[in-house]
């Protein structure tokens, strides 16, 4: 699930905001909402998902979707252009950033997601890997 966020991420840092990359994310949001169900419906049925547990896949889920729609209230008219609507026609090229992202503010960003994602679903593997023993 991870790489799944990454996926629809990485493009949003390092390339052109289109209706391509809003694309990308919105599919890759709805992949990692796909795998998220079928985990916690497996999940329950051979362990004990607690409370925390669901209250952190909750955080997990809704960072995504309020980055997608901080990108779409941004970029809006590529985003209805996706659909054939709107004013402006949909962009599907790819194009690195005009205008790069700084070296620290990527960094920075590196360092939040390995904080609050790496590391929370590193510890949910490992609970998993304990349950399984």
């Amino acid at each position: 699930m991870f790489c799944e966020i990454g996926a629809g991420l990485l493009p949003g840092l390092f390339l052109e905001i289109n209706a391509l990359v809003i694309l990308v994310m919105i599919v890759m949001l709805v992949v990692h909402e796909v795998t998220a169900f079928a985990d916690v419906t497996y999940a329950v049925t051979k362990r004990n998902v607690t409370v925390t547990e669901q209250f952190l896949h909750s955080l997990l889920e809704i960072i995504p979707l309020m980055a997608i729609v901080t990108v779409v209230a941004l970029h809006w008219g590529q985003f209805p252009a996706i659909f054939g609507r709107g004013l402006e026609t949909a962009d599907f090229g790819l194009r690195w950033k005009p205008h790069s992202l700084s070296v620290a503010y990527l960094s920075w960003t590196m360092v939040v997601i390995f904080i609050f994602h790496f590391l929370t679903y590193s510890e949910e593997l490992l609970r998993c890997w304990r349950a399984r023993a």
